[in-house]
Order: C-alpha cells, then structure tokens, then sequence
C-alpha cells in the first residue's frame, strides 16, 4: 500500500525536541508499506529517506504558500505513480482538497488540535480566514481520525455524517518504564513541551513562585515563550529551564521527577502525560480534553 501524507510537523526534518516523531512515522511507513511524507516548512532541501520506506519533503515555501507547493509537489507524486491514501493534518486540508478532487484519490483528515477553539482563534482575522478555509475544505474529506471525543462532537455539530475513527496519536511508553523512583531531598516537578502560549508555562512559573517550601521545578522545552519566561522566573533559584532535549533523553528526565505539570489552556491528547505515568510520576494538568481522557480525579492525577 502506498500512502502520501501532508503534515505539519517539522520534527520530521530533524528538528531538536521533536520527540519520538521520527521513529512513529518509521513504524507507519513499515504497517503500510510505503509512506511518502510532505512537511509543510519554510527550511529548504530535497527529499530524505529514513529506511527503505520513509521519504520526508520539505515543501521548502514561505506560510503563505504551503498549501500551494504542498499541492504542486503532491500532483507531481501522483502523476509518475499514484498512490492508495491521501491523509492531511487539519491545517493541510485545503491542499488535500484540491488533490482529492484532481485524483480522487481517498482522503482523510488527521485532527490532532483544537484549531478551532476560541483561545486559538482570538479576534485575529488571519486566524479566522484560515478556520474557514480549513472547515470548508475538510467538509469534502472522505473520512477523519481524531484524537478525542470533544473534536468528534464538533465535527458532527458542523453536519459531518462521515466516518469518524477516535484514535490518540500512538506512542511507545516502554522507554519510560520505571521501577523505582529516587528518594529526592525535596519534591522534583517536572513540564515538558513547548514553551508557546497555549501551554500557560508561565501560569505554573507565577504559581510554584507562591510556593513557601523548597522545591526544584525542572522545564523542558524551547519555543517562541522562552525569553519571556525565563525573565519571569529568573528571581527564583528553585526553577531550572533544560532547554529542548532529544528523545533518548527524556526518560531519564522523567523518572528523576515526583510530579509532572501539564498547565496547557488547551491539550487534545498530551503525550507526556502518557510518558510521566510510566516513568511514575504523580500527575497534575489543567482540565483539557486531553487530560479529562486520562486522567481520573484523585486517581490516576
């Protein structure tokens, strides 16, 4: 089976902090047998193959563009030999629009944010446009894969009757295994993920700061947020920023830690907390749809 997919993330280039990315589309491409991937990115380059089976293409084009290069770059794949699925991330859906109606081939939408929510969409007109342009272009998918009930719901209020597959982006926790956790001197937190607005860090620095007890509050993470926050808690010795941190190292991280933080306004899945449960972490994270899937009050965080 030969599958092309459109996607968003840029891990996939080789990026620092991208997590286990590389190695879950490496597991796709073996179930399926041939996974083409176009990543929507404004870094240069020609086409890299992980394995046999795996090819990254960096559409190498300007935000403004993506769709339309990813479009250019999908038509040309298609006509030296077509392909048996068409699967786009949410932001990708109108360049998937345009090469399911070209090609006919099958198309689903991958849904993994919330790019409809208000804290997402503001009053920002750009972000508006793009909502729209997004929701009608999905309307013409041939079927969906979400990551949790709440994004189901929506898209069947907005009159979507076709399939919807309820699906959390798959991950492998046994690197995060932990049979024990250290005796630490005083309670070790932990966050990481990126440092953007939508995971309100900066709400968690404001609050271990109240904190009257010692304690050593550990962030991983890079992002658009990192100046600012590390301003904010740049008084306080008891908070440490480790900055992004490859894949192999996080377990360790993890199990070192007695309480893990996830403080996002908005979480559709939330990984890490998938990470931190099995490195043996008690868990704390704000009541996102996410952490309402996993999480039991008083139980399991």
């Amino acid at each position: 089976m030969r599958v092309l997919m459109i996607s968003l993330d840029r891990g996939l280039l080789g990026k620092v902090g991208s997590g286990d990315v590389i190695a879950r589309h490496q597991k796709y491409a073996e179930l399926c047998g041939r996974l083409d991937v176009i990543v929507l990115s404004a870094k240069p380059g020609g086409p890299r193959w992980i394995g046999e089976n795996l090819r990254i293409i960096p559409t190498g084009s300007s935000k403004l563009f993506h769709w339309r290069k990813a479009a250019a770059i999908a038509t040309k794949l298609l006509i030296e030999r077509p392909y048996d699925l068409l699967i786009t991330q949410d932001f990708a859906a109108p360049a998937g629009e345009k090469i399911r109606r070209l090609f006919r081939v099958p198309w689903i939408v991958s849904i993994h944010g919330m790019f409809f929510s208000r804290e997402w969409l503001k009053f920002n007109p750009l972000q508006w446009y793009l909502f729209w342009r997004i929701k009608q272009a999905i309307a013409r998918a041939d079927a969906f894969r979400v990551n949790n009930e709440v994004i189901q719901n929506r898209l069947q209020t907005w009159g979507i009757a076709k399939p919807i597959l309820v699906q959390p982006t798959a991950i492998d926790i046994r690197p995060f295994f932990s049979d024990s956790k250290p005796d630490n001197k005083i309670p070790r937190l932990l966050y990481v993920g990126r440092l953007s607005a939508e995971k309100n860090v900066a709400m968690l620095i404001r609050a271990v700061k109240s904190l009257p007890i010692p304690f050593r509050l550990e962030i991983v993470g890079g992002g658009a947020q990192d100046k600012a926050l590390r301003e904010l808690a740049k008084n306080d010795s008891r908070i440490e920023f480790l900055g992004q941190k490859n894949f192999e190292n996080l377990p360790d991280i993890y199990r070192e830690a007695d309480i893990f933080v996830l403080p996002s306004d908005t979480e559709t899945f939330g990984q890490v907390l998938m990470q931190a449960a099995a490195a043996g972490c008690a868990i704390l994270a704000t009541r996102t749809a996410g952490a309402a899937r996993q999480l039991e009050h008083g139980r399991t965080g």
